[in-house]
């Protein structure tokens, strides 16, 4: 950052600099990286920028900056019409909940407010009180599809609440936008036809890919980069090595220090040879996710993805993790529900839904996913062992087990579910036998590639706030690639209020996000 005189510190004096409405550029910030920053302070945060930053963005913007920079400009957000917030005021409560809601409509972009009964509104911003309790359900209801497209519970005896109008903006922005999109589908642009036998490795690839097992993925690997070696111009050859190596980096298979920047690599060469290509923007857009820990960019590249081809079920899946990573869980089961509704026989998507709603605490939901999934493959491993947390999380301690133990024969022992299984033995009240699971992992051949993230979330269910810190701070020095989903483990709810996890949290830029120990949402 540049000297003081060269701060802008709020919107307004960014918005003044570049010669627009505050609207535009905060639109500018989501959808073509206006480089923004924030500060967090109680769950709150103020935007600020560098003046020399902004003025150089804004040099870079209208230059001609080659074919793929120029592709992504010519996607502009689609136009969302009017929004009436239907306001009440029975008591101050209500009212403060009210002015909140009202608020946060006016953050909201390409939208115009009103208020009253409703009239031609294509949505609808309301609430209503749940009879004998002091909660409200607030919705954005789609007047089109009849259904709300986001929701949230607030209780009306709190003064005051967590989220600020600018969080529930963005939370409404999200399924706005998605909705949006999948109301205005096209099809994706006409590719090159590959080399049919590049075209055969390539599906071969896929069928691998999606089975999930380490074995699969390597061979998933193998002809992914057979696909390359027949034909270098095949775009979506390089996307399948850059989502193989996520996934073995992911499961901790391969180191990804070692397998990410490799990823990284095959998806830009994806989207060289292909910029309008659904699929290499959404590797890379993963990239950024899980391993650069770059939210902003990550977003970018999923929507991205999904304007370049509405129809690609995966930009959906992995869209979702990125919306419930940052708390947006509404629009997160809105991302991977289109998911499923695209591919509804995909194993992986349907047990992502099912992860989805375990980290909005909607464990019951959880585990009707993972049925479905088991239905259609009884001896999936991701199923078994999503299953078995939720199972935990519910009180189910001895069913939880059961599936780990089944996870384990079916991978024929995996660190990942042995540490896992450490942490369902100490919520289980048997902390003898979670630490007898994680003296294992210190030996061969576990030790080759510790679960770090996993191990913290079990000393964290033993008590020991200092070692799971510890064991985080190793994961984020390791890049692990489960740490984006910090701030929204259940695991991790009895480490929230210590000033050490909330500066790993915040270290990742996730400090604002978060749901509150026992906080729990709707059901689907």
């Amino acid at each position: 950052m540049a000297e003081n005189d060269d701060r802008l510190n709020s919107w307004k004096q960014i918005a003044s600099v570049l010669n627009r409405e505050v609207r535009t550029v905060q639109m500018w910030e989501k959808h073509e990286g206006l480089p923004i920053r924030r500060h967090f302070h109680n769950r709150r945060s103020t935007v600020f920028a560098s003046r020399a930053e902004i003025e150089s963005w804004a040099k870079r913007r209208t230059e001609i900056p080659g074919k793929v920079a120029e592709s992504s400009r010519n996607f502009a957000p689609p136009r969302r019409g009017r929004i009436a917030v239907l306001l009440s005021a029975v008591e101050p409560a209500g009212k403060a909940l009210s002015l909140l809601l009202l608020e946060a409509a006016r953050r909201l972009d390409s939208i115009t407010v009103e208020i009253g009964s409703g009239g031609d509104a294509e949505f609808l911003l309301r609430w209503k009180e749940i009879s004998q309790s002091d909660c409200a359900i607030v919705e954005l209801f789609s007047v089109r599809a009849g259904a709300a497209i986001w929701s949230r519970a607030f209780s009306l005896g709190q003064p005051q609440w967590a989220e600020t109008a600018e969080d529930l903006a963005e939370q409404m922005d999200q399924c706005l936008w998605l909705h949006a999109v999948l109301a205005a589908r096209r099809p994706a642009a006409n590719a090159r036809s590959p080399r049919a036998d590049a075209r055969e490795a390539y599906f071969k690839g896929r069928y691998f890919w999606n089975r999930r097992s380490e074995a699969d993925l390597r061979k998933a690997l193998q002809c992914f980069r057979a696909a390359v070696a027949a034909d270098p111009e095949f775009a979506l050859s390089y996307t399948g090595i850059a989502d193989t190596l996520t996934l073995l980096s992911f499961y901790e298979m391969v180191s990804p220090t070692e397998a990410m920047p490799q990823a990284r690599d095959a998806a830009i060469r994806a989207i060289q040879l292909e910029p309008d290509l659904a699929e290499a923007h959404t590797s890379l857009a993963d990239v950024h996710l899980h391993f650069d820990w770059q939210w902003d960019a990550a977003g970018r590249e999923y929507r991205r993805a999904i304007e370049c081809n509405p129809g690609y079920a995966l930009c959906y899946h992995w869209y979702a993790n990125l919306l419930a990573a940052t708390g947006q869980h509404d629009a997160a089961y809105a991302a991977v529900m289109q998911a499923l509704e695209i591919d509804p026989v995909s194993l992986s998507i349907q047990v992502w839904a099912g992860v989805t709603s375990h980290l909005a605490r909607r464990y019951d939901d959880a585990v009707r996913h993972y049925q479905k999934a088991l239905e259609l493959d009884p001896d999936f491993i991701l199923a078994h062992m999503y299953m078995a947390q939720a199972l935990e999380q519910k009180g189910c301690h001895h069913e939880a087990l059961q599936s780990f133990d089944t996870a384990i024969r079916l991978t024929g022992g995996s660190s990942i579910l042995t540490a896992m299984k450490a942490h369902s033995h100490a919520l289980a009240g048997d902390p003898k036998s979670a630490r007898e699971l994680l003296s294992q992992l210190q030996r061969p051949p576990f030790s080759k590639c510790m679960p770090s993230y996993d191990i913290a979330a079990t000393h964290a269910a033993l008590g020991d706030s200092t070692l799971a810190v510890h064991w985080l701070e190793r994961a984020r020095s390791e890049r692990n690639m489960k740490l984006f989903l910090v701030s929204q483990d259940p695991r991790f709810d009895a480490l929230r209020g210590h000033s050490e996890f909330s500066a790993v949290v915040q270290q990742l830029g996730l400090a604002k996000t978060g749901i509150s120990p026992g906080q729990t949402n709707a059901t689907h």
